[in-house]
């Protein structure tokens, strides 16, 4: 087995654990500790895989927006660092769930047909027309701006729910 092998599945096993801790973590500010985790295993593996960019924006978008600002609304709200307040309701409709979820999904992958070869190599200028398409007007600019003021309107709303009152 070679080196990248070994360590592929080390970051495998520690993201499936990490995945694990997620759902069944009592406190939810563990909880969200334990996804970042996650995440940056996600953009390891993503290093492995020799796409940097994917890895650069697991780390930027994920962990350093989407994981940091569930961080922040947690604490702010103060209703998930009380010891004594549980995220798990019932674990049984919840195993139900994923485990149906896990055989629909485990049933469409054995269905689809993988290709024999390759797909095609990646154009060496492909990150400049995505950045391209990012900043034009006619490209990704707008929904690019919607998903920033969505984020910002979630902290602002997680700091209003969570003010003294």
């Amino acid at each position: 087995m070679f080196a990248g092998q070994v360590v592929f599945l080390i970051i495998a096993c520690l993201m499936l654990g990490a995945a694990v801790r997620v759902v069944t973590s009592r406190r939810i500010f563990h909880a969200a500790l334990w996804l970042i985790g996650s995440f940056f295993c996600v953009a390891v593996i993503y290093m492995l895989l020799e796409s940097p960019f994917m890895a650069g924006i697991q780390l930027f978008i994920y962990i350093g927006g989407i994981a940091v600002l569930t961080v922040i609304a947690i604490m702010v709200t103060k209703g998930g660092m009380h010891p004594d307040s549980h995220t798990l309701g019932n674990g049984w409709s919840a195993a139900i769930v994923s485990i149906s979820l896990f055989i629909v999904m485990a049933w469409t992958i054995t269905q689809l047909g993988f290709p024999n070869e390759p797909g095609m190599p990646v154009a060496e200028e492909g990150l400049a027309l995505l950045g391209a398409a990012l900043v034009d007007p006619g490209g990704y600019l707008v929904p690019f701006e919607v998903v920033s003021v969505m984020l910002m309107v979630v902290l602002i709303g997680s700091l209003y729910l969570g003010r003294e009152r």
